[in-house]
């Protein structure tokens, strides 16, 4: 019997032997920081960065881990891509009204303002229409050149959207710089700019801006007295 049973014995061990899964290629290898273990050879590698086809808008910056565009640490104290916007536009005559509560100051809105880092704050676009068809009739005039025939802040709708993603633009194809907000202005017009746009150091800014605001030229009175320097730092 003991014959007859040592065979049987041995089959059925080498059959059990034989089931055993082998040992996963991963399961003992240790990869530098930065690599993961390819789960088919075990080799470690370093993963595709999910940031390569991301592009950030500056303070944000591309979450390698998850491929993001998020804000660095710490709170967001300010933010002035184009001057005057949050000043002039988010609340400058204490009307906000916020949650049915009662309006809202405009110190506290311009807080708000600076500390939102919902990128491309298109929550802001409804407020500052409102706004920006107040100061349309600063002119004596309703109607705006680079807004629509409408009546109301629906006038403005375009223009606040643009606004409110508060950042300088500049067409890096273009050879010619001539004016602040042109490529805002002639995108405004349904047209291309064959400007670079963006904001040199002798731009009145502050003229560019009411000019908007308004639709026509405006001024606040005070011509720029400071020459820049041709190297850097360029201000004197």
């Amino acid at each position: 019997m003991k014959r007859t049973l040592f065979p049987s014995l041995l089959t059925l061990l080498l059959g059990c032997e034989a089931a055993v899964p082998s040992m996963p290629p991963c399961s003992t290898t240790v990869c530098a920081a930065g690599q993961v273990c390819n789960p088919s050879s075990g080799a470690c590698e370093t993963p595709p960065s999910r940031c390569a086809a991301t592009s950030c808008v500056s303070p944000m910056s591309c979450d390698g881990a998850t491929g993001f565009c998020v804000f660095p640490l710490g709170d967001l104290i300010d933010r002035a891509g184009r001057p005057l916007i949050n000043l002039a536009l988010t609340n400058p005559f204490d009307l906000l009204v916020v949650s049915g509560q009662n309006p809202e100051s405009s110190a506290t809105t311009r807080e708000r303002y600076n500390h939102d880092k919902s990128f491309p704050w298109s929550s802001w676009a409804a407020p500052l229409a409102q706004t920006l068809a107040l100061y349309d009739g600063l002119d004596g005039a309703c109607g705006h050149t680079l807004a629509p025939p409408t009546l109301g802040a629906a006038r403005f709708a375009s223009m606040a959207s643009l606004l409110a993603a508060d950042a300088i633009i500049v067409d890096t194809t273009k050879g010619t710089c001539a004016g602040y907000l042109n490529v805002e202005k002639t995108a405004l017009a349904g047209m291309a700019s064959p400007d670079c746009g963006g904001r040199k150091l002798d731009y009145d800014v502050v003229d560019g801006t009411f000019s908007l605001l308004t639709g026509g030229l405006a001024t606040d009175g005070v011509a720029a007295t400071v020459t820049a320097s041709p190297s850097f730092p360029y201000l004197p």
